[in-house]
């Protein structure tokens, strides 16, 4: 026969868990193995303890309740319970408590399992649920919930404030591209603990994603202290972001809008903060801009018309090429034509490029739209075989890294001399160029293509630029054209630009001529193109066919080049 106690004990100390039985004086009678490792004291130490030494008393009268209600009421209980150790290490508990009956007495049977890991574990879980890992902040999600809690009604009470502001660092692309990834993580973190140093203690702040931070103030607060926590804000990112060799300049735009009991979601207060902070961006950047209804209206437009052009682009329907002449300044011959991106749609009717190009820029659109326009003048002016063809750069194309591979495949698909292609880009394209998209231009130079410098004489760097980039010609700006006959100093600009231009062996392009007197004055300044009304206007292909048959030149079908 086996001896009872042994088989209990044998079991008992096989089993995972820490496992005790207490008498009704809340005792220990009997424990296994496991429980003498958690106490740290042997059997004979521990029978007829409590094992409550060394807790604290709340922790001590929590425990004793509960064993209790479960000695007299009979019913299990299952709960946790935090332990804080000897060395201040807190163990999570999961205790399961049960009443057995032992020769008609009553006797508590417990056992403790160990589930601070599997609590941890979900903890972190939780902790990155709500988190952004490189910065520390609460991330989108986060913001989103408090965002929700903030417009309920149950959290309203018919009251009104608080304070939702997006922010986005202007220029931090530059910073990857230039220094690398790990330096703009740097710079990530530094702005992450700047802003939380100014702002009040029971903000949520939260980074979104990329670039672009929100702060949530959920109580109310005046629009002058608003103002003021903007422009501290702002303030930030004036003090350098120092990294190895180097203190990278970045700032920050800031879009805010005060909450009101009108906003009903989460969505619409982030809406309208974000048309906050696209209006702080085109304002300049670095600044910050409060939510109007206007804004709001104006950016569903926008957004309206990049929808409708990025409909037309996927379609090729309503874009279309318009074509100015340029005209040989010494016989007013036309030898070229400048190639203008139209846009007619059946909504928003004909949608000038004042609006159009600036949002495809805005946007990313450019590019698709630049390389139609590239592709419809090359295909449209290809049996015109005497005809140069200009074409606008944007800085965003000139920035893509297979800008110029796309335009040498493109002039081999439409079949059209590399020799007639000329790429306008402004002085602003080509200051915030990189190495990279130099090395573009010079390929493209190499392969016959010419480069004009447009609107030259506007920006600050216009001679160093005809020193540091190889051009082969540039284009008065129309600004300094209109007034050549009127102001003295405009007049000795354009007569210094076009000197300048003739010993540098450069064809120098004066657009914006409307009247014979500018144009008399260009010719004897020494421009040696010129492009204007005083010529015409921007033609359809079809108009400007006519104009060519009228000037006595003809278009080479394909078959008679082929021959």
């Amino acid at each position: 026969m086996f001896n009872n106690l042994a088989v209990c004990q044998a079991v008992l100390n096989a089993l995972p868990d820490a496992t005790f039985l207490k008498d009704r004086d809340y005792r220990l009678v009997f424990l296994n193995r496991k429980a003498c490792e958690l106490f740290g004291k042997t059997a004979e130490e521990l029978i007829g303890q409590t094992a409550l030494e060394g807790l604290d008393d709340f922790l001590v009268s929590h425990i004793l309740e509960r064993d209790k209600l479960v000695l007299e009421n009979g019913e299990p209980m299952e709960y946790e319970e935090r332990v804080t150790g000897r060395d201040n290490q807190i163990t999570v508990f999961m205790v399961r408590s049960s009443r057995i009956m032992l020769n008609s007495l009553p006797y508590l049977l417990i056992s403790l399992h160990d589930i601070s890991v599997l609590r941890e574990s979900e903890a972190q879980t939780r902790y990155l649920a709500y988190h952004d890992i490189l910065t520390g902040l609460h991330n989108r999600t986060a913001l989103y919930e408090q965002l929700n809690h903030v417009v309920a009604p149950s959290d309203r009470s018919g009251q009104t404030g608080g304070l939702l502001m997006l922010m986005d660092l202007d220029g931090f692309k530059n910073i990857n591209d230039t220094y690398g990834h790990q330096a703009g993580d740097f710079v990530l973190c530094e702005f992450a603990r700047r802003l939380q140093h100014v702002v009040p203690e029971d903000s949520l702040v939260a980074r979104m994603g990329g670039d672009e931070f929100a702060l949530l103030i959920g109580s109310d607060i005046l629009r002058q202290d608003a103002e003021l926590l903007c422009l501290k804000i702002v303030k930030q990112t004036q003090l350098p972001f120092t990294i190895t060799g180097a203190s990278p300049f970045v700032t920050v735009s800031v879009g805010v809008i005060h909450i009101a009991e009108s906003d009903t979601t989460a969505g619409e207060l982030l809406r309208k903060a974000d048309a906050a902070l696209y209006e702080a961006k085109r304002k300049g950047k670095n600044v910050h801009c409060f939510y109007s209804e206007s804004l709001d209206a104006s950016l569903t437009s926008k957004r309206r018309m990049e929808k409708a052009l990025a409909t037309a682009l996927s379609r090729n329907s309503g874009i279309s090429c318009a074509y100015q002449p340029l005209v040989r300044a010494s016989d007013k011959k036309i030898i070229g034509v400048e190639a203008l991106a139209r846009w007619e749609d059946p909504v928003l009717g004909e949608v000038s490029p004042v609006q159009f190009v600036p949002l495809a820029e805005e946007t990313g659109l450019i590019i698709p739209l630049g390389k139609f326009i590239l592709r419809q003048a090359c295909r449209e002016m290809r049996c015109w075989d005497v005809l140069s063809v200009s074409v606008n750069v944007s800085p965003i194309q000139l920035r893509d890294g297979a800008f110029a591979r796309m335009v040498l495949e493109l002039l081999v698909e439409e079949d059209f001399p590399p020799q007639r292609l000329e790429l306008e880009l402004t002085e602003t394209a080509i200051m915030n160029s990189d190495a990279n998209s130099k090395e573009q231009l010079i390929a493209l130079r190499l392969a016959g293509v010419r480069i004009s410098l447009d609107d030259f004489g506007t920006g600050y760097s216009s001679l160093s630029l005809l020193k540091d980039i190889v051009v082969d010609s540039v284009k008065i700006d129309r600004s300094f054209v209109q007034f050549v006959t009127q102001l003295k100093d405009t007049a000795a600009i354009v007569t210094a630009v076009s000197n300048l231009g003739v010993k540098l062996n450069l064809q120098v392009i004066a657009e914006g001529v409307e009247t014979e007197e500018q144009q008399q004055f260009l010719v004897d300044a020494g421009c040696t193109q010129l492009q204007g009304f005083l010529f015409s206007k921007p033609l359809s292909q079809e108009n400007l066919e006519h104009l060519l048959t009228d000037n006595g030149m003809d278009c080479l079908s394909l078959a008679a080049k082929e021959k």
